[in-house]
């Protein structure tokens, strides 16, 4: 990242669309160039240039306000991270909280695990921990997708039976969020807006108009509901991407 960077200010590219992995925003700020770049991905940063991301705390609000309507009244977060509180991790915990406080429902840290990774081992080792804690929930929000699927795994072999046991719900819609033994209700950020928005923000970067002031763009995302939630499994319009019941939101 640093090395696309270090490019960057020497000319060899004339815009640049970059979803930083380790970049802080020390890193970001220092950059003395003016030719375009616009950031992806959903951590926020505090620097000077346009970011296309969605919107972790609503996003995670709808998952919630999802399960509390469906009577479910314990739900826990797997996946959280401690410090960095512009990581996805932290927002997405910080809508977790919020929706809960708002349906009246406790947040209870009980109720929140940590991991080390964001893969399927993190999520059922959590989900175990979460057990063996005698802490049972009646649902579970993961972090992401791959939490969750692990998360199904350990429940699957602690016999609790999903979703009549406890319900989970993910976030990204990976293509393996469908295909599984049980299919996983999860939040599908709109990929295809993200990727248009960012184009076009660096396009207009570009065009040597007046320059207007950064901006952080909230593309959509969807609640895709499927049997992890108790959703009827439904065969994917081929055109939607692998969506089954989508709920349009943001």
């Amino acid at each position: 990242e640093l090395l696309v960077c270090q490019e960057f200010r020497s000319h060899v590219i004339d815009g640049l669309i970059l979803s930083p992995i380790h970049l802080e925003t020390a890193d970001l700020v220092a950059r003395q160039e003016t030719s375009p770049l616009v950031l992806l991905g959903e951590r926020e940063y505090e620097a000077p240039y346009d970011q296309i991301a969605i919107d972790n705390v609503a996003a995670a609000r709808e998952a919630v306000r999802h399960l509390v309507g469906l009577g479910r009244r314990r739900i826990a977060f797997l996946g959280s991270r401690t410090g960095r509180e512009r990581q996805p991790a932290h927002l997405r915990l910080r809508g977790w909280r919020e929706e809960l406080v708002a349906s009246g429902l406790d947040p209870a840290e009980t109720l929140v695990v940590a991991t080390d990774g964001y893969g399927r081992s993190d999520g059922a080792t959590a989900m175990a921990e979460l057990l063996d804690r005698g802490e049972r929930p009646d649902a579970v929000f993961a972090y992401n997708d791959l939490i969750a699927l692990g998360a199904l795994r350990t429940l699957t072999e602690r016999g609790l039976r999903v979703p009549e046991d406890i319900a989970v719900v993910g976030f990204d819609d990976i293509e393996e969020a469908r295909f599984g033994a049980i299919s996983l209700t999860t939040v599908a950020p709109d990929k295809h807006a993200i990727a248009r928005l960012a184009v076009d923000r660096l396009v207009e970067r570009l065009g040597g108009g007046p320059m207007s002031e950064p901006r952080r763009i909230s593309p959509g995302y969807e609640l895709v509901v499927r049997e992890s939630t108790g959703g009827a499994p439904v065969p994917a319009d081929p055109g939607s991407g692998g969506r089954d019941r989508p709920t349009p939101t943001g």
